[in-house]
């Protein structure tokens, strides 16, 4: 069983996120990463009060067109709209990046800016590139209503592509993704997602048997998502009642050690919110400790993808900072698990709950969803 689950892996490994196949097959190397980094000048210096951002963002000649609440149109050049902004005035908006799509030198783009408890606008951009920079030359937008609810679920992946320095695939583990999701957001969860860089994350283990897979896996919006995961830094804590740390190969690298995720994760359980965690992705959560520096959960029953299925002697074991079963023990919490690989083994201790291997999927989601509320 456990070869089985590892070809799976090696065989799923490692899908990236070029579903919009033209911003990568015509863009110059580089092109989208520069575009980023001009919506990120206009989504900070926006926020941040930094009109310097916007002038570097914006060409001379931008304008912004969009259709008012009263149904007339407005037209705002970017002289006006960087006047608009006070030098250090903060506002309370998060950005992130839906879409890129290049075509030698013209590009389009979409972005998300949230003003909680407030409004939701997408922002529609056309941008070119000239004298080797890319500048935003037009915005439009529109917007709805932000939702009041405050029952988020942020969930934590990883960016890393590799088995530390190998040349071995990696991946987060999509069926512990999307099964997840689909079932949080029919709860009428929101659902975030966020990774040590942000940006795009690489997913593996995919079946397209399964048809919830299937549709996820097609569906641009969602996959966009997991394109342009929020960094830590994006991340309010206080915005959720739960954290998930999803699983696969890729979650043993990069998250229990990220400093500003551990930060998340404590200002969420010392909130009263869920930790949860499927699989590998249980190594996330073993450097947490609250500030008397000792472990959150310590003497609590914690489940993850134990060493008995792993097959120690590859080479891919070996990269592994840590065995997430002796890890957990080492740091106080009980580490169980089930001798039976794909039995649905998910333990709930209190605001942990915690799953052995793909197959508890469903079930902490479900637990998550319950405990969540019991909150109200």
């Amino acid at each position: 069983m456990r070869q089985h689950f590892f070809l799976r892996a090696l065989l799923g490994a490692c899908l990236l996120f070029c579903l919009s196949g033209r911003a990568t097959a015509i863009a110059a190397p580089g092109d989208t990463e520069q575009i980023r980094e001009t919506l990120t000048d206009y989504m900070e210096g926006t926020a941040n009060g930094e009109p310097e951002r916007l002038r570097r963002a914006f060409h001379p000649d931008f304008n912004l067109y969009a259709v008012t609440e009263a149904g007339t149109l407005l037209v705002r050049s970017g002289g006006k709209y960087i006047a608009d902004i006070k030098p250090g005035n903060k506002i309370n908006r998060i950005g992130r990046i839906l879409s890129i799509d290049v075509e030698n030198n013209a590009a389009s783009a979409k972005v998300e800016i949230a003003m909680p408890n407030f409004r939701i606008y997408t922002d529609y951009f056309m941008l070119l590139k000239y004298e080797g920079g890319w500048k935003i030359v037009h915005k439009s937008y529109t917007w709805k209503e932000a939702s009041k609810s405050k029952d988020k679920v942020l969930f934590i992946t990883s960016n890393q592509h590799t088995y530390g320095n190998t040349k071995l695939n990696a991946s987060n583990h999509f069926e512990e993704i999307v099964i997840a999701y689909d079932i949080f957001r029919k709860s009428g969860l929101v659902v975030d997602f966020v990774s040590p860089n942000g940006g795009a994350i690489p997913v593996g283990y995919v079946d397209t048997s399964n048809q919830t897979q299937k549709d996820y896996l097609y569906d641009a919006g969602f996959m966009n998502l997991l394109k342009n995961t929020f960094k830590p830094a994006q991340v309010d804590p206080n915005d959720y009642k739960a954290i998930y740390y999803s699983g696969g190969g890729a979650a043993m690298f990069g998250v229990a050690e990220n400093t500003a995720i551990q930060r998340i994760a404590l200002k969420i359980h010392d909130n009263g919110g869920v930790i949860s965690a499927v699989c590998h992705g249980t190594a996330g959560i073993v450097n947490l400790k609250n500030s008397a520096g000792a472990s959150i959960f310590s003497n609590r029953k914690i489940t993850g993808f134990p060493d008995m299925f792993e097959n120690t002697a590859a080479d891919y074991y070996k990269t592994f900072p840590f065995s997430i079963g002796k890890e957990i023990a080492r740091q106080g919490g009980n580490f169980v698990h089930s001798k039976r690989f794909g039995d649905n083994f998910h333990v709930v201790d209190g605001n942990f709950i915690t799953g052995q291997d793909p197959s508890s999927t469903a079930s902490v989601a479900r637990k998550v969803i319950e405990t969540i509320q019991k909150m109200h």
